[in-house]
């Protein structure tokens, strides 16, 4: 990056972009200094934060990334934090999804294990029957969060009757032990899919 024309005194920025070709980010990104590696159909991005906005100009690409840090700095949490904001714009059908714009998802710890274990107290028995049963409780009610609490809204974008998603949320009422109505249920679920999400993990 240097060789590049980066100055090693400012910060970097690590993104993901899916859903577009190599030459198109290369277009976008020509007159910026940047690493770009590919995995699958993702393209792993590294250079200035300026990044971000060449990226989300990109026609059809669906792109996350981490927050500033100091070049030279591991890559790891950034790896994390571009994945999770990757996973969030394709769901949500945004160009580009910064790491942090989540208000709720600032509140949970850095810690890998610290997020594990709050995602299995309170999301576990749900993961387990969806991996079991091929269902989607955990991501029926995501969508149905996302929706603020909309049955109709959310149920059209999971393609189903309101009345199967309403059979759904008791499910995972029941295998979750958490009333959905309550709002300490609520929050406490919210919280914990949005730690599986930040992990990787399909919700």
């Amino acid at each position: 990056l240097a060789r590049l024309g980066l100055p090693m005194d400012c910060d970097a920025v690590l993104l993901v972009a899916r859903g577009v070709p190599d030459d198109a980010l290369r277009r976008a990104l020509d007159d910026l200094p940047h690493l770009m590696l590919r995995r699958g159909d993702d393209h792993y991005l590294l250079g200035p934060p300026e990044l971000g906005p060449a990226v989300a100009a990109v026609p059809g690409v669906a792109a996350g990334m981490s927050r500033p840090f100091p070049m030279g700095e591991s890559l790891r949490v950034a790896q994390r934090e571009a994945a999770w904001a990757v996973t969030h714009a394709a769901e949500s059908g945004r160009g580009l999804v910064p790491y942090g714009d989540d208000t709720t998802g600032r509140w949970l710890p850095e810690d890998p294990a610290a997020l594990g274990a709050l995602v299995e107290y309170v999301l576990g028995e749900v993961l387990a029957y969806d991996e079991a049963h091929r269902s989607d409780l955990v991501a029926s009610v995501r969508t149905w969060l996302e929706h603020n609490r909309h049955m109709r809204d959310a149920a059209t974008a999971l393609h189903i009757h309101p009345n199967t998603l309403a059979y759904r949320l008791r499910r995972f009422g029941e295998l979750s032990g958490r009333d959905l109505d309550s709002s300490a249920a609520f929050a406490e679920v919210w919280l914990a899919i949005s730690a599986a999400r930040r992990l990787g993990l399909r919700t």
